[in-house]
Order: C-alpha cells, then sequence, then structure tokens
C-alpha cells in the first residue's frame, strides 16, 4: 500500500512539475482554460501583432528575456529541435516569444548575435507581461486555435519543452480536424 501511495504521488509530483500547470502558480493570472486576454504585441521590426490576429491559429506565447539564464537556455533547445523547427514551417502554428523589460534594438541585437531564426516582440513596459503573470520567466503559454490557454508553465526543463512540443502538434492537429476543445490538455496529449 505504501508503494502504491508513494508511486502515485511521484507521478503526481512529476506530473506537475512536468507540465507546469499547477492552480497553485500565485505569480500566474491567465490559467489553463481562461480565454486569452486582449492584446497586441510590437516586434521588433516595428509590425504589430494582436490577439484578435491570433484566431484560427495554435499560438506558443513565449515570456522571456535576453539577460535570464533559463530563457537562454531555453531558446537554445528551441533553436536546435528539429521537431519544433517543423512546426515553425506550419502556417496554423505562431510562435509568439515576447522579451520582458528590453526594447527592439536589445532584443534584435542578441537574436542576430545568437543566430536565431525566429523574430520576438519587445515589452520594455511589461505591458504586455502583466496580462498573464507577475514573477517569473521564462513562461510557455499555449493558446488553442479558439483562444483558450491550454497550458500555461513558468521555469525551463528539456523534459517540459519536449512535451510542449508534442502538445502543439496534438492541438494542430486538432484544429485541422475541426474539434479543438476549450478545456486542458488531455491526459494521452501530455505523455
Amino acid at each position: 500500500m505504501r508503494a502504491l501511495l508513494a508511486t502515485l504521488v511521484a507521478s503526481l509530483l512529476a506530473t506537475i512539475t512536468l507540465f507546469g500547470q499547477t492552480p497553485e502558480d500565485p505569480w500566474a493570472k491567465v490559467g489553463v482554460g481562461d480565454r486569452v486576454p486582449q492584446f497586441e504585441a510590437t516586434m521588433t521590426d516595428g509590425t504589430t501583432i494582436s490577439s484578435a490576429d491570433l484566431q484560427g491559429r495554435v499560438v506558443l506565447l513565449t515570456l522571456w528575456a535576453s539577460w535570464c539564464p533559463s530563457c537562454r537556455k531555453e531558446f537554445k533547445w528551441l533553436h536546435r529541435s528539429e521537431e519544433f523547427a517543423a512546426l515553425l514551417d506550419n502556417p496554423q502554428f505562431l510562435f509568439l516569444p515576447v522579451a520582458r523589460e528590453e526594447n527592439s534594438a536589445t532584443v534584435e541585437a542578441w537574436m542576430t548575435k545568437k543566430g536565431y531564426n525566429f523574430r520576438s516582440a519587445a515589452d520594455p513596459e511589461r505591458e504586455l507581461y502583466s496580462l498573464f503573470a507577475e514573477q517569473e520567466i521564462p513562461r510557455n503559454i499555449l493558446i488553442d486555435s479558439r483562444g483558450i490557454v491550454r497550458y500555461h508553465s513558468s521555469s525551463y526543463s528539456s523534459k517540459s519543452l519536449s512535451a510542449l512540443v508534442a502538445a502543439i502538434g496534438s492541438l494542430l492537429n486538432e484544429s485541422s480536424a475541426g474539434d479543438a476543445e476549450s478545456g486542458p490538455l488531455k491526459e494521452t496529449e501530455r505523455q
């Protein structure tokens, strides 16, 4: 009985750690199942993307900063991931990194120096960031094609990013099948 209980507790803790979707996240303002708040992000090239532009697409909103060690590790992992690179080619998917407390020139210079081939937005005053959280980066918020948050995590781990990439693929499959759910990811989608 103790072994079973210990296994269940360890499994639960691994799931919570892996998916970062604990309702106890004291810094999150938007959780799984919530509709994404209205926002506008200014990309480093001066173009803007609004939450209204996201309808019909699966979106990974990543809140980060170039000075954040965990954010740097996450971007390096994403840049090297062949699976993630394949997602970037899908017109139904949008990767939207938003740099907290940095201006466009700083973000663009850092992205160019690192050789990253994806665009980013800058959020120097934390206006966009403050809609989603109060503290902690990196944050990954996965939004389905109907504008519902399906995943929200903070901190970095390669294991959680692998699961997140798989979850994006699942949501893209749901979207193309026309049956995206408004709830959190199913347990089978998390594995």
